[in-house]
């Protein structure tokens, strides 16, 4: 992110009160801690987090400088101010992807898949410092069986500890399902060239069908929903993919015959992701409970605030959120404020990352809507003399079925929750919700990159990206636009640039931004976005989520896409990242450069 850690901690010794302001994407969960280690009291531990400037699953991990201010401002008894500057940030913050996969796929000769193998070493860092569920150490690689119909897969991943900076926190991939998301789009692209398929035709072959959902994968994850063939079809229609192919067989021919020194690559990638996290049963940090909450309260003029124990780091989560009630209560989105990041007034909650928001905390949200509206049902029908069983709601009021022109509107049953309520009943209109998933939710796409590379250069041309995102229910349009445009643009850098090396001595010889690869407008392509919409059947409003997945969906393509580019002469896999350099270097060993 462009900010860095970082965070004032300020004791109050007179009142024996710690406030830490920071920016934390899980402010209670760093409360916790900051308790567990202090030895002052949780509840006089308040965690101010704003709406933070991108965290991307880099903040959610309690830093040393985090409990060093704390501890500073405990014993000096003045605020102390800790922040990272550049060079600290890119050198010391917990890093993301540094696995090392192999892999095996078995297949009929037809290109049916009847089995896959995956060893993987996990560089953990000098010491483990995982924002992963308990049980979960390697994130939810396990479901690198991606959307295929696998009936038999094996996994083992191996952590090991370097000298480098503690590894193992996602960045905006849902604990490693975009390295789970690579490995298995990259498995099935090579298996495609020794088959001789098309890859597309081979992941048609093997996905799961619609029919199969609920569908149990082979290391066990239960996916919810899902109409992939669908998506793919929509998908390959749209950039008119057999005119594609023919364009490259021409520019093949035509490279052959010296005519040109660009090779045209077509990546195609399909993705299904794994958010929501999630249910206690099998998710847990630091034996904290995977749930989230949302507290609303209805004043008696028809307004309302929602407050709840996540964070927004630049989803849109007051616009989101207050649609999602204005839906459930009948009130104006508009007549609805959102509070997030203060543990002095939000209920306990785990947080934002691992596209999470949405699937836990909009179900909360939704739920504790529904309890607001139940309560104002049994008003309504006092005031108009009817069994509740005796009205519908119609978009923001309750009418009598038969006769809608009597009826009362939210913001009439709001006014009387505090002063007309039946007999027995508190006065108020307030609710909390506190909202355990019962299983996953399962994002899906369909991506397809097509680039030009210049093979005396390494220079790679992004031509074109589409992108097909499934995230269920959609809330926002907009939003939902925006969350793509900045997956893909962070897949951009991913795949073609960004990488954390150092030299034979362990320095970092990327250090800072004129050295590490952050895409601007002028690398960044013109998205093609498009969607399907399958709900999920067990979320309350069949929202999936959808701020990783481009991430997910979007490595892969541009990494199938330079590798299809060279396919044709021999090449079945070449490292991340894309670089000018790395993609020079696979052209002059397959004999091309000039």
């Amino acid at each position: 992110p462009l900010e860095t850690c970082g965070c004032v901690a300020s004791m109050d010794k007179v009142n024996e009160h710690l406030t830490v302001w920071g920016t934390f994407q899980a402010p209670h969960a760093v409360r916790t801690v900051a308790s567990l280690i202090s030895g002052i009291p949780e509840h006089k531990i308040r965690i101010v987090s704003p709406d933070i400037g991108g965290g991307f699953g880099n903040k959610v991990g309690v830093y040393p400088g985090y409990i060093c201010s704390i501890v500073a401002s405990i014993v000096l008894g003045v605020p102390v101010k800790w922040i990272e500057d550049r060079i600290e940030n890119l050198t010391a913050t917990a890093f993301a992807r540094d696995y090392h996969m192999k892999g095996e796929i078995a297949a009929t000769g037809d290109g049916r898949i009847t089995g896959l193998r995956c060893r993987v070493i996990a560089d953990h860092g000098a010491f483990d410092a995982c924002a992963d569920p308990t049980k979960f150490p390697a994130g939810f690689f396990n479901i690198c069986t991606g959307s295929y119909d696998i009936p038999v897969a094996h996994l083992t991943v191996d952590g090991v500890y370097t000298n480098k900076a503690p590894g193992g926190v996602a960045y905006r991939c849902s604990f490693r399902v975009t390295e789970a998301s690579y490995f298995i789009e990259r498995m099935i692209d090579v298996l495609a060239r020794k088959l001789d398929m098309d890859p597309a035709e081979l992941r048609m072959k093997n996905f799961i069908a619609k029919d199969q959902f609920p569908y149990s994968s082979a290391l066990g994850w239960e996916y919810d929903s899902g109409d992939y063939h669908g998506a793919m079809e929509k998908a390959l229609k749209a950039v008119d993919y057999d005119g594609l192919r023919a364009e490259q067989k021409a520019n093949r021919e035509a490279f052959a015959r010296g005519e040109t020194r660009r090779l045209m690559g077509i990546g195609v990638a399909f993705f299904t992701e794994i958010v929501g996290a999630g249910p206690i049963k099998n998710c847990d940090i630091l034996g904290l409970g995977m749930f989230d909450s949302c507290e609303i309260r209805v004043h008696p003029t028809g307004s309302a605030i929602a407050r709840l124990g996540t964070i927004s780091q630049g989803q849109g989560h007051a616009t989101t959120f207050a649609q999602i009630l204005a839906t459930e209560i009948g009130l104006p989105a508009s007549q609805i404020t959102v509070e997030e990041g203060d543990t002095d007034t939000a209920p306990y909650g785990l947080g934002t990352y691992g596209s999470r928001s949405t699937p836990v905390a909009g179900a909360a949200t939704a739920m504790a809507g529904r309890k607001i509206r139940a309560k104002a049902q049994m008003i309504a029908a006092y005031l108009l003399e009817v069994h509740e069983d005796d009205l519908e709601w119609s978009v923001d009021r309750f009418q009598v079925k038969g006769t809608p022109e009597r009826f009362k509107t939210m913001a009439e049953l709001a006014f009387a929750a505090y002063n007309n309520v039946p007999p027995g009943m508190e006065p108020g209109l307030e609710a909390v919700s506190y909202y355990d998933p019962p299983n996953m939710t399962y994002p899906f796409g369909a991506y397809v990159c097509v680039v030009d590379v210049d093979v005396d250069t390494g220079v790679t041309d992004i031509r074109r990206f589409y992108a097909l995102d499934d995230c269920g229910t959609r809330i926002n349009p907009m939003i939902i636009e925006g969350q793509v445009h900045g997956g893909l643009t962070e897949a951009l850098g991913i795949a073609m640039g960004q990488e954390i090396a150092y030299d034979e001595i362990g320095n970092v010889g990327g250090s800072s931004l004129l050295d590490y690869f952050l895409p601007t407008a002028v690398e960044t392509p013109a998205w093609e976005t498009d969607y399907t919409v399958t709900p999920s059947p067990h979320h309350p409003i069949g929202a999936k989520g959808v701020g990783e997945s481009p991430n997910v969906g979007g490595v892969s393509a541009f990494s199938n896409a330079v590798n299809d580019a060279f396919a044709h002469l021999g090449l079945t896999h070449t490292q991340m990242p894309h670089d000018h350099w790395r993609v020079w270097k696979t052209a002059e060993k397959l004999g091309l450069t000039a």
